[in-house]
């Protein structure tokens, strides 16, 4: 990849709001050159740590040969186990890099999404492209079930009373027929895939305001983006890629995926269970009675989160490593308190009046503990209870 593709890649990353301006600056100063670099290296040396920016070069130096590796051998079968071993280098670097320079692993992993997901490494470019439809007659408390492979799942909302979806094959030979299984039989319509490789399968959904019973989406190295629906249970797993949800509403929410972003905003969910690693989990003005969210390698940030429907408490779980912890509940209510927090090689800040402490170790061992609870926390009408737990991260929790 030359630089200029570099700079629009990291200019896309400002623009959707992946990195702050100062980080693109700073990115872009690492890319232009090693005159800057090698002006500070003697003081470099003389540091314990590495800084920002020899980090920021190396990281860059590392993903290019990496993604040279992919692009050479982007035609063999056995093209996902080369993502894999992109994703596993990744998260090595990862976890070497986050006990030196806080956040880095951020910015990485954006790099790494970025790439998947802008098609950077033009794996499929030259495969042959197949558009294909398909409709189902939607019911009240359907299932529906989505398979994507190396490509993306885009749902969105529609006044029609159907489910459409459009579906685009790129494949080296013209067989998208044989590739995708479309069943809409009974309450349930399913699009699967009977054949795996080097293909990539990705799917535009369109959702009518129907209450479904399951809604399950499932790729791989290609990004998830659900901006409403409505379902007793709801799922979402992909890899090497990131997941944003906006406006779902179900009784379960289930999201996954591997070495990218998670954010989730406006949903109202009764337990909501998150996971990824080298990536940050991001929660957002969500109603909701449990969230579990764990990462490792990333930071989570929580702000402005409801009682689910009648629920008295919500009880978050909230664990990393490498990473900081950062709740902001935004409250203006008369709610009451709980907090465990944990973490190592970090610092703990709970800004919330009134509360009374039970347990807290600041000094001798490394481990900072603190637990506490609002003054009278039973008798609160909403209460919320949150366990953070981190290592190498800093925990903030306010009011």
């Amino acid at each position: 990849m030359s630089q200029s593709e570099e700079r629009l890649l990291i200019l896309k990353m400002l623009e959707e709001g992946k990195i702050t301006s100062e980080e693109a600056s700073k990115l872009l100063e690492a890319l232009d050159g090693t005159q800057r670099q090698s002006g500070n290296e003697n003081y470099s040396r003389q540091q314990k740590g590495q800084t920002y920016h020899e980090e920021i070069f190396k990281m860059r130096e590392r993903i290019n040969d990496w993604r040279k590796d992919i692009k050479n051998n982007y035609n063999q079968k056995d093209f996902d186990r080369m993502v894999e071993d992109f994703a596993n280098k990744a998260e090595k670097v990862g976890k070497n890099l986050a006990t030196t320079t806080f956040g880095i692993v951020d910015k990485m992993i954006d790099f790494v999404g970025s790439y998947v997901d802008t098609n950077a490494f033009n794996m499929f470019g030259s495969y042959q492209v197949i558009d294909r439809s398909f409709e189902a007659e939607v019911q009240e408390g359907m299932d529906l079930s989505v398979e994507g492979m190396n490509g993306s799942i885009v749902v969105k909302k529609h006044l029609d009373n159907k489910v459409i979806i459009k579906t685009r094959v790129r494949s080296p030979q013209e067989n998208a027929d044989a590739i995708l299984m479309f069943n809409n039989t009974g309450n349930a319509a399913t699009l699967a895939l009977n054949k795996i490789g080097n293909i990539s399968v990705s799917h535009e959904i369109f959702l009518p305001t129907v209450k479904f019973k399951n809604i399950k989406l499932e790729t791989t190295n290609g990004r998830i983006y659900v901006e409403d629906s409505l379902s007793d249970v709801f799922e979402a797993i992909t890899r090497n890629s990131h997941i944003e949800l906006m406006g779902v509403n179900s009784d379960r929410i289930s999201v996954s995926t591997k070495n990218a972003k998670i954010q989730i905003s406006y949903l109202i969910g009764r337990d909501i269970d998150i996971n990824t690693n080298n990536s940050v989990i991001d929660i957002k003005h969500i109603k909701a009675q449990m969230i579990k969210a764990v990462t490792m390698n990333g930071r989570i940030t929580v702000e402005n989160v409801q009682n689910y429907e009648n629920s008295p408490e919500v009880l978050m779980d909230l664990k990393t490593s490498n990473g900081g912890i950062k709740v902001n509940m935004n409250d203006m209510d008369n709610k009451g308190y709980k907090v465990k927090a944990k973490t190592t090689n970090g610092g703990i800040n709970l800004l919330i009046p009134e509360m009374t402490y039970y347990n807290v170790n600041r000094h001798g061992t490394g481990t900072n503990f603190i637990e506490a609870e609002s003054n009278g926390y039973q008798g609160f009408a909403e209460r919320v209870f949150i366990n953070a737990e981190t290592n190498n991260g800093y925990i903030e929790i306010v009011k």
